[in-house]
């Protein structure tokens, strides 16, 4: 079912866009929607490692391009959401799903790759009731259990707390859902994770700075908690996306998120996008 869409991304993508920051991809049996919750640069300062002052040299002044997406997953009559994004002021994922036609309670799922405040934000309403009332929350147990135990983590705690009766923790290597198995991710957070939709490798925060961090595996943003693995991660996703033909999606990887690895003349990698073309009404 997925060659349709990766002869797609191969031949440089195409997709429907509804309005600004919501770009649907279609696929046989169903759609993956890219949302924007925020706009967002990183700041060059916070990459270091690897070449990263070399890089960086090409950015002075300037932000690397990047993102806060999430990912909706509509398939077999089900609506589910990859993270969360980052509720208050700053996210935009509701109103933008109401777009879209889908009230908050039409979620069926929340795959968390990790537990950071831009992956779990909206998850919580202003009054720290749950945003997705009937939705089942899935998430790693190594991660579950780390930030339960953290102090200064009270968001995290929180969103496990209210969704205690609707929370599904998962080990690594699982099927998590039909057609949707979970990979151990650690290094950017203790239990972070990636999940697998046939071609589609959702990675969450794997990379922070495309412009860096693909011509550079080693180069690392602040985010990460345990350096080593997060690069041992990094190196291990892009090698199998080249080899494989993977399509990534992530976290930060600049606007739709979703995208092919190029490798260049010079032996480097690139992040190639899939292209947004013409327009479909929200629905």
């Amino acid at each position: 079912m997925w060659k349709w869409l990766t002869a797609l991304c191969l031949a440089g993508g195409i997709a429907f866009a509804a309005e600004p920051g919501l770009t649907t991809f279609p696929f046989e049996e169903g759609e993956i929607t890219a949302i924007q919750d925020a706009p967002g640069g990183m700041n060059p300062a916070i990459f270091s490692g690897g070449s990263a002052e070399t890089l960086k040299q090409n950015w002075k002044g300037k932000n690397i391009p990047s993102s806060y997406n999430v990912f909706l997953i509509r398939k077999n009559g089900k609506r589910i959401l990859v993270d969360a994004g980052n509720g208050g002021r700053k996210g935009s994922l509701t109103g933008k799903l109401r777009a879209l036609g889908i009230a908050p309670e039409q979620i069926d799922a929340v795959l968390l790759t990790h537990m950071h405040g831009d992956h779990i934000g909206e998850l919580l309403t202003s009054d720290n009731k749950a945003a997705f009332p009937k939705a089942r929350i899935y998430v790693s147990e190594h991660e579950r259990g780390y930030w339960a135990k953290q102090k200064n983590a009270a968001m995290a705690q929180q969103v496990l707390r209210v969704y205690r009766k609707n929370l599904h923790v998962f080990p690594f290597q699982a099927a998590v859902l039909e057609g949707v198995a979970a990979r151990d991710a650690s290094g950017h957070t203790p239990g972070h994770t990636i999940f697998e939709l046939g071609k589609i490798r959702f990675i969450g925060d794997v990379i922070h700075g495309a412009a860096l961090q693909f011509p550079d595996p080693a180069v690392c943003a602040v985010y990460d908690m345990d350096r080593k693995s997060a690069v041992a991660v990094r190196r291990k996703v892009l090698k199998e996306a080249l080899d494989n033909g993977w399509i990534l999606a992530g976290g930060h990887l600049p606007y739709p998120g979703i995208g092919t690895v190029r490798k260049n003349a010079d032996g480097s990698m690139q992040f190639v996008p899939l292209r947004a073309a013409g327009a479909q009404r929200s629905r």
